[in-house]
């Protein structure tokens, strides 16, 4: 049964980076390649999940308080960046003979996620009317 809520699909998604960042930890200490394509996999799904965020639900949002709206989307945009550069500075990690660990990164996302689960999908569920918020659903399904 597809779900009629943003915050339903996106908490799903949620819970399958965070265990693809689980799979990553997992392999710290397998064979280069083992690791790396675990982390691959978790950097592609976490740059999808960005885009879904980004282009299918921010584009399409119509804050009711344009000036709020707005900066909340503008915070998240940077939280983005912040985590994006995090992940391409362990991949960088991953490479090397540095001491490797992913637990920031782990913080970081976490802190991610709960906010916009408490503050960002819960108010586009209730702001947009069902017919656009399908729209946007579909959307973030084509693309996860």
């Amino acid at each position: 049964m597809r779900s009629n809520s943003i915050l339903d699909v996106m908490v799903k998604d949620h819970t399958r980076l965070l265990k693809y960042l689980q799979d990553v930890k997992n392999n710290l200490t397998h064979d280069p390649k083992v690791l790396s394509k675990s982390f691959t996999i978790f950097q592609w799904n976490l740059e999808k999940h960005f885009f879904v965020e980004e282009r299918a639900i921010f584009t399409s949002y119509d804050p009711e308080n344009i000036d709020d709206g707005y900066q909340l989307f503008s915070d998240l945009s940077k939280q983005h960046t912040v985590i994006l550069e995090n992940v391409e500075s362990l991949r960088k990690n991953l490479r090397s003979a540095k001491p490797k660990d992913v637990s920031d990164l782990k913080t970081t996302l976490l802190n991610h996620k709960n906010f916009e689960e408490k503050h960002v999908y819960p108010i586009l569920d209730v702001q947009i009317n069902e017919r656009e918020k399908q729209l946007m659903i579909e959307r973030i399904n084509d693309v996860l």
